[in-house]
């Protein structure tokens, strides 16, 4: 469409494979990925794209291409890639895949590579299959004209690739999160997925700029970036996105959790809007000095015109708020039980896990995530109230450690069959803002106890 010509095309940067890690093979296949072309339905296996090819080399790639199977091949797996290393990023270690049960058998073997059909439906759909340990992408025909386009290919939507490999990621955090001990439990995980898929719209500054400059600096009204899988949701007779994350009718009561939501989609709606909530009120929080100094009142709407360097500015304000609130999201994992998660106990987790990564909230981030999960009356059990030192979680009286041999001899146990093992670098604990954290086995990373404006 030409309202969104600017943005259609955007650059997703790779880094490049570390010394211990497999160097990229046609397919792509590396260390983490193996995508496999084949399109059961007309029996065809298409050509696999080699990325280290000095002509793709040359050009960053090949050009978009809706009609070129390798293209499909080359947007799954750097959008792919991109969120590993997003999860990898906060979470200070290594992604790995929840390991497969043998057949007729109650042994695992584990899962080195997550395997990735772009053409492996062909009807309206995309999923994570848990038996498989593979993402699965369709495609379809459709006659609706808002679509712009007669075929519509799953595997080029970046929120439907986002959001199955988080399915697969977390997963491998918490296989039990997949079990349906309450009508939070399956929620969560399409929730969650949607939260990591939504956010990493804002890690596209062409995209995040344009509608800045569009709405006068403002993100509270619906827009590309508040919706998942725009197309697919035209495609299937949907007026407009997917799933938003901002209540339809603005001024009214925002959508609260009710008991009778129990449609895993529906339910984990209002987990999104909670979180996208509580970001719009820190980028607000970020901006307000750059409006006032620009003589810009707040919520005037879209007939401001930005300067140039001011939409910059608020772009950059935009993305780095975003990035924040998802490292929270993410970093909240490790702080969840292991069984039957609750809305009430992800909103405590990321309480706690930030609380011991940033003991001082200048920012007030804090106070926006429990705002924005009391705005959807999502209230944790056993919580005398929502201030933040009755949100975290307590500390064990007794801390469950580990010789260090222990966590190097598993680490070698989980690098059995590769090419070429990882060097044991790993120590049980990690130096968080002068004090010693057991809980984190990354890397060590030093925090001086605030969370940076920049």
């Amino acid at each position: 469409m030409a309202a969104t010509a600017g943005v259609n095309v955007a650059t997703i940067k790779i880094p490049w494979e570390q010394s211990w890690e497999e160097e990229i093979q046609p397919g792509p296949i590396n260390d983490y990925l193996e995508v496999i072309d084949i399109d059961p339905v007309s029996g065809q296996f298409y050509e696999p794209v080699d990325l280290n090819h000095p002509y793709l080399l040359a050009q960053d790639g090949l050009a978009p291409s809706e009609g070129d199977p390798r293209f499909h091949q080359q947007m799954v797996f750097a959008v792919a890639m991109k969120t590993i290393r997003t999860f990898e990023r906060a979470l200070g270690r290594r992604v790995f895949w929840a390991p497969r049960r043998v057949p007729n058998g109650r042994k695992y073997e584990p899962v080195y590579k997550l395997r990735i059909y772009p053409h492996a439906l062909r009807e309206p759909n995309a999923y994570y299959s848990r038996e498989k340990k593979a993402l699965l992408f369709g495609y379809f025909q459709t006659s609706a004209h808002s679509a712009g386009a007669k075929w519509v290919f799953t595997a080029l939507s970046h929120d439907i690739i986002v959001h199955e490999v988080t399915h697969a990621i977390l997963d491998g955090l918490h296989r039990r999160f997949a079990e349906p001990t309450s009508v939070d439990s399956l929620a969560f995980h399409e929730a969650f997925a949607d939260i990591v898929a939504l956010f990493s719209h804002f890690s596209l500054e062409e995209a995040v700029s344009a509608q800045i400059a569009k709405d006068g600096g403002s993100l509270d009204n619906r827009s590309l970036l508040s919706g998942l899988a725009r197309q697919f949701g035209e495609a299937t007779g949907r007026d407009g996105a997917l799933r938003e994350a901002i209540d339809d009718h603005s001024g009214a009561a925002p959508v609260i959790l009710r008991d009778d939501m129990t449609e895993p989609h529906e339910r984990g709606a209002v987990l999104v809007a909670a979180v996208f909530d509580a970001f719009l009120s820190i980028y607000e929080n970020r901006t307000a000095d750059l409006l006032r100094i620009a003589g810009i009142r707040p919520g005037t709407g879209p007939d401001q015109n930005l300067h140039p360097d001011l939409v910059k500015r608020l772009t950059r304000e935009a993305s780095k708020a975003a990035e924040h609130v998802m490292r929270m999201c993410i970093r909240a994992l490790d702080y969840l039980p292991p069984v039957d998660v609750r809305f009430g106990d992800f909103l405590r987790a990321i309480i706690t896990a930030d609380y011991d990564l940033v003991p001082d909230d200048v920012l007030n981030y804090r106070l926006a995530i429990i705002e924005g999960f009391r705005r959807r009356g999502i209230i944790p059990e056993g919580c005398l109230s929502l201030a933040v030192d009755s949100l975290l979680w307590e500390a064990p009286v007794h801390h469950l450690a580990a010789d260090y041999d222990d966590w190097t001899w598993i680490w070698s146990q989980n690098s059995i069959g590769r090419r070429q093992s990882r060097p044991l670098r790993r120590t049980r604990r990690a130096c968080i803002g002068g004090s010693w954290d057991r809980r984190a086995f990354g890397p060590p990373r030093i925090s001086h106890g605030k969370r940076c404006a920049e």
